[in-house]
C-alpha cells in the first residue's frame, strides 16, 4: 500500500519516525507533517495565509515534507498535492498521549485522519501513552494493520490507542465505543511571571485514566492494557435530539 503519514507532534516527532521506519518495511510511505508541534489545535485549516512545504528526510519514507500549517492542512495537502501517486491509506500519529473520549474533539491527530477521511481516503489515528514506547507501539500497529482489511473493516476512519507503558502487558485488542468524559481537568493554575504578570496554565490529567472510567469504553479498555479500535464519523447530528414539535415563526 501507499500510506500517507501525518501527525500533530511535528515532523521530528519520535512517534512519526517510529511509524515510518516500521511501516516502511512493507509499504510505500509519504510523510506530510507540521514543521513544529501543533497538538490540540483540532480541525483548523489555513485559509488566509500561504502554506509552505519543505522537503525533509524521514527514514523509511520515500518522500517527506514539513508543512507550515495545521495537522488537517498536512493531511489535505498531502493527499491532494504532495503524494506523487494515489494514497491507499492515511495514518495519523503515533501521538504522544492517548486520544480517547471527548479529548478526540481537541486532537490534531484525530482531526488530520478525519480530514483525510473527508477526502474519501481510509484513515487511522494512532496514539500511545505520554511516556510510552513508540517503537513498540509501531510494531503493534503494524501487526494490527496486517490483520485489517482496510476496505471492509474501515467505513470512514478508526481511532486506535495502544498501551505501551513500561511493564504493562498488552492483553489484546478490542472494538470499543468512545467514553463520555475527558482527561483534561476543568481548571487552570494561576501563576505569575518573575515581573509580576498574571498568566494561566491548563491543568492536565492526560493519561491518568483508570478502569473507573468504564471498562467497556476506549478509556477503560486502554487503561486495562487493551489496544482499542473505535470507528468514527464526522456527523455531529444527535439522532435522539429531534422533537415532535412545530414552531410558528
Amino acid at each position: 500500500m501507499h500510506i500517507l503519514l501525518v501527525n500533530d507532534d511535528g515532523i521530528n516527532a519520535p512517534g512519526l519516525h517510529a511509524l515510518a521506519a516500521e511501516l516502511g518495511k512493507e509499504h510505500k510511505i509519504t510523510v506530510s507533517a507540521p514543521t513544529e508541534e501543533r497538538s490540540a489545535v483540532g480541525h483548523g485549516l489555513t485559509i488566509r495565509t500561504p502554506l509552505f512545504a519543505e522537503e525533509r528526510q524521514v527514514p523509511g519514507a520515500q518522500g517527506a515534507w514539513a508543512v507550515s500549517g495545521t495537522p488537517a492542512d498536512c493531511a489535505r495537502l498531502g493527499v491532494l498535492m504532495l503524494a506523487k501517486e494515489p494514497v491507499d491509506l492515511v495514518v495519523s500519529g503515533i501521538n504522544k498521549g492517548f486520544n480517547v473520549a471527548m479529548d478526540m474533539l481537541y486532537s490534531g491527530t484525530v482531526s488530520a485522519a478525519m480530514e483525510a477521511a473527508m477526502l474519501d481516503k481510509k484513515s487511522i489515528a494512532v496514539s500511545t501513552h505520554w511516556d510510552g514506547d513508540f517503537g513498540k507501539a509501531a510494531e503493534v500497529f503494524a501487526r494490527l494493520l496486517a490483520q485489517l482489511d482496510v476496505e471492509k473493516d474501515i467505513d470512514f476512519m478508526l481511532n486506535v490507542n495502544i498501551p505501551t507503558r513500561q511493564g504493562q502487558e498488552i492483553k489484546g485488542a478490542k472494538w470499543v465505543p468512545a467514553g463520555r468524559t475527558h482527561l483534561w481537568a476543568d481548571t487552570y493554575e494561576h501563576r505569575q511571571t518573575p515581573d509580576g504578570r498574571d498568566y494561566y496554565w491548563l491543568k492536565s490529567l492526560q493519561d491518568a485514566a483508570t478502569p473507573d472510567f468504564g471498562a467497556d469504553t476506549d478509556i477503560g479498555a486502554a487503561a486495562n492494557g487493551y489496544v482499542t479500535l473505535t470507528p468514527l464519523v464526522y456527523d455531529l447530528t444527535d439522532s435522539e435530539g429531534f422533537r415532535d414539535k412545530t414552531f410558528e415563526i
